[in-house]
């Protein structure tokens, strides 16, 4: 994560009418960046929320960040994952302003992809398809949504993890997450997403590519760290503690994500394709290492 630059002056990101309702303490402090926050995110958290406050005041009573941000493993490339509360449901119109605000926000910082979802209070938590639709940007597109898959996970990164922009603290969020249908949601992603890796033409050649192959072998990683520790973690810490439980067999691909990932300079192979091949064959062991040890999950 990039360090706060000290000589530049603390945004505020406080819904400034929601002070009391939100019933967080209106004090100096309450009103600087959250220090695991990157720098470089600073601009683009302001303006965001600058314009939801203006354009949209009182619909958004909470924004939260969850993905690699929450879990200290942001890097160039890394999405800007969110969950945000309404107030109420939204209405056509405020779907048509909250596109219109991604769309200058996705326009004036291009290197920073944002996405979540915008949830009811009482849906917090919630890991079945939802009775009504809410609000999900993804891939650069605002659209309505009803889908539920893998919110499990984000769950558990916003209550153990979650960095609150404005709102009440995660931790105080009535909700519980279900550790056997997150395995279970995990194992179904394990045997669908992640296998298509090990067989579909268009994703074998993605991992003739440096992203591809980070992508995917840390991406199955986190999955066996899950099975394993019942918990969620980065993709970085995934793949080291991979290293102290895999066969050395695997260590030379597991570094070599790493690697790419956080952008070092080292590089364990001098042949895409050997890298690409044994990238698929660890995909392929770990997911049936998972199966024989977790499939009655």
């Amino acid at each position: 994560m990039s360090p706060e630059d000290p000589s530049v002056a603390a945004p505020s990101w406080r819904a400034p009418s929601r002070k009391e309702n939100l019933h967080l303490p209106a004090t100096p402090e309450s009103d600087q960046p959250n220090a695991r926050i990157p720098a470089a995110l600073h601009p683009l958290i302001q303006d965001y929320v600058g314009q939801i406050n203006a354009e949209l005041p009182g619909l958004v009573t909470a924004f939260y960040l969850v993905g690699s941000i929450a879990l200290g493993d942001f890097v160039r490339g890394s999405d800007v994952d969110f969950v945000a509360v309404l107030a109420r449901q939204a209405t056509p119109d405020d779907m048509t302003t909250l596109r219109a605000i991604h769309e200058r926000i996705a326009h004036q910082y291009p290197a920073w992809q944002m996405e979540g979802r915008y949830w009811q209070p009482d849906a917090l938590g919630g890991v079945d398809d939802a009775d009504s639709p809410f609000p999900k940007y993804f891939e650069g597109k605002l659209a309505w949504s009803t889908n539920s898959t893998l919110h499990a996970v984000t769950w558990w990164i916003l209550q153990h993890h979650g960095i609150a922009v404005f709102g009440p603290p995660p931790q105080t969020l009535v909700y519980t997450v279900d550790m056997g249908h997150l395995l279970r949601e995990q194992r179904a992603n394990l045997n669908s997403y992640w296998a298509t890796w090990t067989r579909r033409p268009k994703r074998l050649a993605m991992l003739l590519s440096d992203w591809g192959v980070q992508w995917a072998v840390l991406g199955v990683l986190r999955q066996f760290y899950t099975f394993h520790e019942q918990r969620i973690t980065s993709k970085t810490q995934a793949g080291e503690y991979a290293l102290g439980r895999l066969p050395a067999r695997w260590h030379r691909i597991i570094q070599e994500a790493i690697a790419l990932r956080n952008g070092l300079d080292r590089r364990y192979y001098r042949s895409r394709l050997a890298r690409a091949s044994d990238a698929v064959h660890l995909l392929r062991f770990v997911i049936r290492s998972c199966n024989e040890r977790f499939g009655a999950l």
